[in-house]
Order: C-alpha cells, then sequence, then structure tokens
C-alpha cells in the first residue's frame, strides 16, 4: 500500500514539472491578442454649433469735403460806407487811355500809388531834395464825347518817400467832381512806379 502512494506521488510531480516546461515553452508571439475598436457614436453638426473665425473690419474711406476759404484781397484804397466803386483801374509805369462811364452827377476818384524808387521825388517834392528818377502819376480826365480836358489829377506834394517817413503816408488820395452823366477818357501817364490803382466811385443807393 505504501508503495502505491509513493509511486503517485511521484507520478503527480512529474505531471507538475511537465506541466511547467510546456507553460516555458510558449512564445510571446504565440500569444494573440484581440482588441476590439473602439465603436464612437456618429457626431451631428447642427446649426447650433459654434464656429470661431477671424473677421476681418474693412474701412470705407469716406469723401470729407472741406470747405473752400473765401479770401478777400483788402482793397489798397480802402472801403467807404457812403460810395460804391463802379470802376476800377490799374497799371504800371508807362500809358495809358481808359473810358469811364459815370452814371451819376456827382462822383469822386480814389487813387493810390507805389514808387520803384525809395526817396525819390518829382518836382512837386515838398523836401526840396533832389534825385535823378523822379516817380509821378498823373490822370488827365476830358469829356469823351467834346474831347474837353476836364482836369489834370496828380498825387498832391508828390510822390516822395522821405517826406511820407516824416510827416505820415498820405495814400490814399481823392478828387472830387460834381459833374457827371457821361463818359470821360482817363489818360494816364506812370513813371517809375511799380504800380497804381484807380477808382471812380459813386454814391450808394
Amino acid at each position: 500500500m505504501r508503495h502505491f502512494i509513493f509511486i503517485l506521488g511521484i507520478a503527480m510531480i512529474v505531471s507538475v514539472f511537465l506541466a511547467g516546461c510546456t507553460s516555458d515553452s510558449v512564445k510571446e508571439s504565440d500569444i494573440q491578442t484581440t482588441i476590439s475598436p473602439l465603436s464612437l457614436p456618429p457626431t451631428t453638426v447642427t446649426q447650433s454649433t459654434i464656429i470661431t473665425s477671424a473677421i476681418t473690419q474693412t474701412t470705407i474711406p469716406q469723401t470729407v469735403q472741406i470747405p473752400i476759404a473765401t479770401v478777400q484781397t483788402p482793397d489798397p484804397l480802402g472801403e467807404s460806407s457812403k460810395l460804391m466803386t463802379v470802376t476800377t483801374i490799374t497799371g504800371e509805369s508807362g500809358r495809358q487811355s481808359v473810358n469811364v462811364t459815370v452814371p451819376y452827377g456827382y462822383w469822386e476818384m480814389w487813387y493810390t500809388a507805389d514808387p520803384i524808387v525809395t526817396g525819390g521825388q518829382d518836382s512837386h517834392s515838398a523836401t526840396g531834395t533832389n534825385s535823378a528818377v523822379f516817380p509821378s502819376l498823373s490822370v488827365v480826365i476830358s469829356d469823351a464825347a467834346r474831347g474837353e480836358e476836364i482836369e489834370t489829377v496828380e498825387p498832391p506834394g508828390g510822390l516822395d518817400i522821405y517826406l511820407w517817413q516824416r510827416s505820415g503816408d498820405p495814400r490814399p488820395w481823392s478828387t472830387k467832381f460834381y459833374e457827371g452823366n457821361k463818359e470821360y477818357t482817363f489818360d494816364i501817364t506812370a513813371r517809375h512806379l511799380n504800380s497804381y490803382v484807380i477808382e471812380v466811385r459813386v454814391p450808394k443807393t
């Protein structure tokens, strides 16, 4: 009996040993691992999905209208509250003849001149100094229809810059006429002047 149990025990030990060897002989490559793919539910994009995007703001240039400032050149003869200018004559050194119609029985001739030479005088200069150059302005006014000379207008005291520096600038000058309603001829002679301006003014109505 003991002999039988001994043999059975040896048989069990051998079986366990063989089983262990068989298990160690299994290669890793013989092990197959099955991974089931992960099934995800389908995604549905609806109108409620928020999509973030870059928004470029475009600035449309606008046309800006800048008002043009009206610059009025000051009248070199000054303005008058009682008279209005109907004719303006401008010029430099030289001669010119201009016909002017005066539609009123009373009018004034306003005028000024800018001499070229500082300190030059004409023959009527009050300073008594001499100059090789004599700036001058002379306006002979005649009746255009009859050719009759009415008056010769020249700056009182001449165009003497030195005198003006001491006693004050007398410009502009004016001469009054108590006849009108006719056409006049202005024969203008200017010598050594940068410019001159003559205006015919009549009463405002």
